[in-house]
């Protein structure tokens, strides 16, 4: 991977195209250490040291523990996207207007882009609250109004910053600002550890046991994450000479193991987490209601060592791996296709066969993605408590975290390789001679 990288900083228009990402990533540090005024963050430590504010306080690089302009970082837009996603397979118009072409596509990215102002204004205010509540931040319409503004203004800034990178950059620029967002909260958390082995909390054998999982962690995202069960396609065309059917070539159908992405995890620790979210609103000394929401939070927090808790998690990862892979999968359209075009699968009739066929293979390789999804999900709560580290402060990079960094680093990578073909063949072509070229030194000869 360095040899790549080197090669590719020795083309200048791909080392242009990689200072203006350094420059974007410097752009996101200094963003992402302008504090809102009037904010008590001691208080801020305290609430968003655990549940639901820890996990969003990752993806954003610790923006949200420090109240920054940009503590949101691109979560409302993740939040639309996905559920955009959804909606376009369950509302007929939607999914009409994603066949469209490119029209379609900019028409949903521009709804998408309203949601996310909209989920922007949403969460600020819930932040408002919990922070309000935890005597973080000063009560009143107008502070709310304010963190309301600012922070939506912050993730559109975002939105805005992710385009010009994958215009001007490499890749898809709001990957890679979700990818810087993670990798900057990565050297607190190291000296958070190495403080905790100087004071004695945690042994030095623990965190080296940490280690190895979270390396063999990677070693198993990559591997998932570039899996693919590849299926044999015959492309036929007609013969005009005795009007039969043969083979013009063979291609593959590449099936995924892991379709889903962290889009399943993502969406379980939403409902796992969601009595914690009520439970800011409703402590545990208001009442009967506050104290049932702690005890469901104990029982459905997978970091608290629940047996439980982590059964659920792990079956809620598993469903919705399913569920999203059905989504992104339409096997009756991938069928209808192939027959459209006159492919079929060796030894696989055409038409429903065809579909029946491919929904039997799409099933039994998800179902490997979603164990393995599950695994990696109860890793970030299950690896600490197995070495004897503890939780605090030795988290690393959780599983959905893990997942977005290799996934961002691979695509990144196939990009610049991509870039790199492409200045080659553009090289080839110049520098071979032309037909005329060629004609005129035979003329000459």
């Amino acid at each position: 991977m360095l040899e790549k990288l080197a090669a590719a900083w020795a083309v200048p228009d791909i080392q242009k195209r990689l200072i203006f990402v350094l420059k974007a990533f410097l752009v996101y540090v200094i963003a992402s250490h302008i504090p809102m005024a009037g904010i008590n963050h001691d208080a801020v430590n305290k609430l968003v040291s655990q549940g639901l504010l820890n996990a969003y306080d990752v993806f954003s690089g610790g923006a949200l523990k420090r109240v920054s302009i940009i503590g949101l970082s691109l979560m409302p837009y993740i939040n639309a996207s996905i559920v955009m996603q959804l909606l376009t397979v369950a509302i007929p118009q939607l999914q009409a207007l994603s066949k469209e072409g490119e029209s379609g596509r900019r028409q949903i990215s521009k709804i998408t882009r309203y949601a996310s102002i909209g989920l922007g204004f949403v969460q600020a205010a819930g932040l408002y609250n919990m922070f309000a509540s935890g005597g973080a931040i000063p009560k009143g319409f107008f502070p709310m109004l304010e963190m309301m503004l600012i922070m939506t203004a912050g993730t559109m800034f975002l939105l805005w910053m992710g385009e010009q990178l994958t215009e001007k950059g490499i890749g898809n620029g709001t990957s890679l600002i979700i990818f810087v967002g993670i990798m900057i909260s990565i050297p607190n958390q190291i000296i958070m550890t190495f403080k905790l082995v100087q004071e004695g909390a945690v042994s030095i054998f623990g965190v080296l046991g940490m280690a190895i999982l979270f390396l063999a962690s990677i070693v198993g995202v990559i591997y998932m994450t570039q899996g693919t069960r590849r299926i044999p396609v015959l492309n036929m065309r007609k013969v005009t000479t005795g009007g039969k059917m043969t083979a013009s070539g063979q291609s593959y159908l590449p099936l995924k193991v892991n379709t889903a992405g962290v889009i399943p995890i993502i969406f379980a620790m939403s409902i796992q987490l969601f009595p914690q979210t009520f439970q800011q609103f409703f402590p545990r000394e208001s009442g009967p209601f506050g104290e049932f929401l702690y005890n469901a939070t104990m029982w459905l927090n997978p970091g608290s060592g629940n047996i439980f808790a982590s059964l659920m998690f792990a079956a809620l990862v598993m469903f919705f791996t399913y569920f999203y892979t059905a989504v992104q999968y339409d096997t009756n359209d991938i069928a209808d296709n192939l027959k459209k075009y006159g492919s079929l699968i060796p030894g696989v009739k055409p038409g429903k066969p065809t579909a029946e066929y491919l929904d039997t293979v799409l099933t039994r390789i998800t179902l490997a993605g979603a164990v393995f999804l599950a695994t990696i999900s109860l890793m970030q709560y299950w690896a600490p408590i197995l070495t004897g580290t503890g939780i605090k402060g030795l988290s690393m990079i959780g599983g959905t975290s893990l997942l977005i960094v290799v996934g961002v680093a691979l695509e990144t990578m196939t990009a610049i390789e991509a870039q790199m073909a492409m200045r080659n063949y553009e090289g080839f072509i110049k520098t071979r001679p032309s037909d005329s070229d060629n004609m005129m030194r035979g003329r000459m000869r």
